[in-house]
This record gives C-alpha cells, sequence and structure tokens, in this order.
C-alpha cells in the first residue's frame, strides 16, 4: 500500500501546481498588466558604438521613459511605432533618422541631432542641435590665439554659409561655389589669404579635392582648419570638433523643455556648447606658425 499512496501524493502536488497556475492566469485577465508608454523615441543607428553612447547619455539626462530604436526597424513605419508607445518627442539622430522623424505629423514633436547643419524643412513643432561649429567660432578662437591669421577666407555652398555664417565678421571673405571643380579653381584663387575655412559639405570635399587644397596651401603658406579631428591629422593646422556629451546633454534638455510644456518650434535649432581642439604643431612649424601656450595647453590632442 506504500507505493499506490506515494503515487497520489505526487499526483495531487501536480494538481496543485496546475490550479495554481490556472488561478494566476486568470487573475492576469481580470487585472492586465500595460507596459508603460515611452513619451520619448530616440531613433538612430545604435549599431555604431558612437551612436550608442549618444543614445545613453540621452537617456541618462531625460527624467521620462524613453526606448530606443535603430533606424532599420522603424524605416517606413515610425508613425506606427510612435501611435503604439504613445510617445509626445522623437530623438532623430543621423541623417537617415531625421528623414524618418520630419514626415511625422505635426503634432510629435522633433529633437535632431548628430546632423552636419540644421536639416531644411518646412515642418513646425522640430528643433535639435547640429555638429559644425559656426563661422564665428573660428573667428573667436583665431582672435584669441592667432591674430596674425585673422584675414580668414571661408569657401562653402550656398546651403553652408546660409546654416554656419552668421554675423559680419570686416576680417572675413566669404566665398560661394557650386561644385568641386569651382572650389579648387576659387581655393587657388586665394593667394592674398592668410587662412582658409572650408565649410563641410562631402558633396564637395572629395578626396581628390582635399589633396588639391592641401597642395595649395603648403605651396602659398596659407593654414587651413578643419573641420575634424581627421583633417588636423592630414595637415590642417587646428580644428573645432563637437564634444559628444555636451550635445547629448543638451539634446537631453531641449526634450525635457518640450516635455514641459515648451513648444519645440519655438526652442530655436543650436551648434555645440563645447567643442575639442585639435592642433597640429608640425604644419604650424612648417609654416612658420607659432602657437601659444595656451592653445597648447587646451587642445585635448596635439599632432607633431
Amino acid at each position: 500500500m506504500k507505493i499506490p499512496l506515494l503515487h497520489l501524493s505526487v499526483v495531487e502536488k501536480q494538481c496543485r501546481r496546475y490550479f495554481a497556475a490556472l488561478l494566476f492566469l486568470c487573475i492576469l485577465q481580470l487585472f492586465p498588466v500595460t507596459a508603460e508608454a515611452a513619451k520619448v523615441l530616440i531613433v538612430g543607428d545604435t549599431k555604431y558604438p558612437f551612436v550608442a553612447g549618444v543614445v545613453a547619455d540621452i537617456q541618462l539626462s531625460v527624467r521620462s521613459q524613453a526606448k530606443e530604436y535603430a533606424v532599420s526597424e522603424i524605416r517606413g513605419r515610425l508613425g506606427t511605432v510612435v501611435e503604439r508607445e504613445g510617445a509626445e518627442v522623437v530623438v532623430a539622430l543621423g541623417a537617415d533618422a531625421v528623414y524618418e522623424a520630419l514626415r511625422l505629423p505635426p503634432s510629435i514633436a522633433v529633437v535632431y541631432g548628430l546632423v552636419v547643419v540644421p536639416p531644411r524643412s518646412g515642418r513646425t513643432n522640430v528643433t535639435g542641435v547640429y555638429m559644425s561649429p559656426p563661422v564665428g567660432e573660428y573667428v573667436t578662437t583665431v582672435r584669441r590665439y592667432l591674430p596674425a591669421l585673422t584675414r580668414m577666407s571661408v569657401v562653402g555652398s550656398q546651403a553652408m554659409l546660409r546654416s554656419l555664417l552668421s554675423g559680419d565678421y570686416a576680417q572675413v571673405s566669404v566665398h560661394s561655389v557650386v561644385s568641386s571643380s569651382d572650389l579648387v579653381t576659387t581655393v587657388n584663387r586665394l593667394t592674398d589669404a592668410k587662412s582658409l575655412l572650408l565649410l563641410p559639405d562631402s558633396n564637395l570635399l572629395t578626396a581628390p579635392v582635399m589633396s588639391s587644397v592641401y597642395l595649395f596651401s603648403f605651396r602659398n603658406n596659407i593654414p587651413i582648419f578643419g573641420i575634424s579631428e581627421a583633417n588636423v591629422k592630414q595637415g590642417s593646422l587646428f580644428a573645432l570638433v563637437f564634444d559628444p556629451k555636451a550635445v547629448s546633454r543638451q539634446i537631453g534638455e531641449k526634450v525635457q523643455t518640450i516635455l514641459n510644456g515648451g513648444d519645440a518650434g519655438e526652442l530655436p535649432a543650436s551648434s555645440p556648447r563645447r567643442y575639442n581642439l585639435y592642433v597640429n604643431s608640425n604644419t604650424a612649424q612648417k609654416m612658420g606658425v607659432e602657437l601659444p601656450d595656451e592653445m597648447l595647453k587646451r587642445a585635448k590632442r596635439v599632432y607633431q
């Protein structure tokens, strides 16, 4: 009789577990658990560590729940995702994400980032932070550290000039170009310039163009001011490069202002508050430019 009793005991335990699980499921149906809505959606190419880092910093600075999505996940259906999540703000990082976000209904606020200049759009309820330093930042840096180079020639497309050139600088000459060949021709005429700044435009600044410009620079002892650390490695005298953490905080501040009732359309697009300075001392030596100690101490990195 011991064996049958043991068998009944095991069956009884299994039945109790079954009925307990069934009761739990019934309770779930009576009191459904809904996921908390994400007020903020962050969209970007998160497969890249750099973008993923910016996303993480934005999430830390936003005090409301935020969810991240790769561009590949939402392409062509961002509106559906926004509606499903009940999102109020979309943070679009990079050109592809911005393209998707700007197609959303104007009731959804869009904050962009990781784009070179502010995107052109007739859409309202949009703001953001762009990466490129305005020309004024270069003017201020040169006046402070390299006053002998203040007669600066700025070359770029009309769109870049419109986005990055504001104010009236007496010692800055502006040259609008429409093609790569036009840019090279224009630069080769600027033999009386003290320094040269090429505004960022991937359609114009191809590898052959940059090779030609650097050749002009060293032949005529006219230093180029770069737009990236890579430019400084290649031979630019210095470059101002945006600080990712500072940009992430700026984006987070804009998002929080919108969540607090602010209108994205009334928040002006802004350039980064902080830039990292990269300097090429070898270029300075070859061109006879004396770099002050204050400039070298400020530099994040000095290439020799």
